[in-house]
């Protein structure tokens, strides 16, 4: 008799950790995504953590489903939309752009939960976010995408080695730009170039800055990954272009929107990236707390010979040759 219950008693614990196992595979997984602006370089990026998460068996409708947030410049509906995520109970926040993960941050710090997964940011650590690669809220990760500023400023005198003033244009609102900008600054001074810096507020204003640079008579544009910027990059293409003005990016994704070339992060590789740590906490083999912030390392070289062509320059062969990608026109 007391074989039999015993017999019993291990089938029922059996059973019991058989659903137990099975029940986080059949529930379905609620993901924020929110990011300040939509422009080529952040779909990118979004696109990389949706591929990841459909390559891992997350399929939406299914076990999956994914609610997007798009503030369309506005930091008022960003804090809206993260304190929406919170107050749905999403299970994860995928912050990109540094506005986004401020605000997802700001949304989740009492509670320290949802977890956050963040892309898309130059400097978590100037952000105030993270104090160090292994000193960061145990509920917040991701990697750190910097822009290559030297690299990219080192092209420009490749392209066109007289080029001696610079133009930058930022939005002082955004931390990343700031900081983006600082190095910029500190590169110039070691080059021995000059920068010339204008600001600007929202995507309406980028064209009268890129003209008031091209007044002061520089020689070439650097384009940061500055979220005001990169939502109206055109209007700067169409200053370079009727001025006979170099134009040089920091991403990947700025010469086929009319750049002449850029030494710059590849975004859709940044959202892959993302979108691993995403799917290893989801599984839960990730600790968010105990891992560290990584630097995105995924710089390619790209270079558009017809842009470069329309602002007065050309692209040497040697770049051309060891191009990662060509814009062809």
């Amino acid at each position: 008799m007391f074989k039999k219950l015993a017999v019993l008693l291990v089938l029922l614990v059996l059973v019991g950790v058989g659903c137990q196992s099975a029940e986080p595979q059949d529930e379905k997984v609620v993901v924020g995504m929110m990011t300040i602006v939509s422009h080529p370089s952040l779909d990118a990026i979004q696109q990389g953590v949706k591929d990841k998460l459909a390559e891992a068996g997350y399929v939406e409708g299914e076990n999956l489903e994914i609610i997007e947030g798009n503030a369309e410049g506005d930091m008022a509906t960003l804090n809206t939309i993260a304190q929406q995520f919170v107050d749905e109970g999403v299970d994860v926040i995928v912050a990109t752009t540094t506005p986004a993960l401020q605000a997802a941050y700001n949304a989740t710090k009492d509670a320290e939960n949802p977890p956050i997964i963040f892309n898309g940011v130059s400097n978590p650590y100037a952000a105030g976010i993270a104090n160090a690669p292994d000193d960061h809220p145990a509920w917040v990760l991701g990697n750190q995408l910097l822009d290559p500023v030297a690299d990219s400023m080192a092209l420009i005198k490749e392209i066109k080695p007289d080029a001696q003033t610079i133009g930058l244009i930022y939005n002082p609102a955004e931390a990343n730009s700031v900081y983006l900008a600082e190095l910029a600054q500190d590169e110039a001074d070691k080059m021995g170039l000059t920068l010339e810096v204008a600001t600007v507020s929202n995507s309406n204003e980028l064209q009268t800055a890129a003209e008031a640079l091209a007044a002061r008579n520089i020689d070439a544009f650097l384009a940061i990954s500055d979220n005001t910027v990169t939502s109206g990059f055109e209007a700067i293409v169409q200053v370079a272009n009727d001025n006979g003005l170099l134009l040089v990016g920091t991403s990947a994704s700025m010469p086929p929107r009319g750049a002449a070339a850029a030494f710059g992060i590849d975004p859709y590789q940044e959202g892959l990236d993302s979108g691993d740590l995403l799917v290893s906490f989801l599984k839960g083999d990730l600790d968010l707390a105990s891992a560290e912030i990584q630097i995105q390392d995924a710089v390619l070289l790209t270079v558009n010979p017809a842009a470069a062509t329309e602002q007065g320059a050309a692209i040497p062969q040697e770049l051309v040759d060891k191009a990662d990608s060509i814009i062809e026109e």
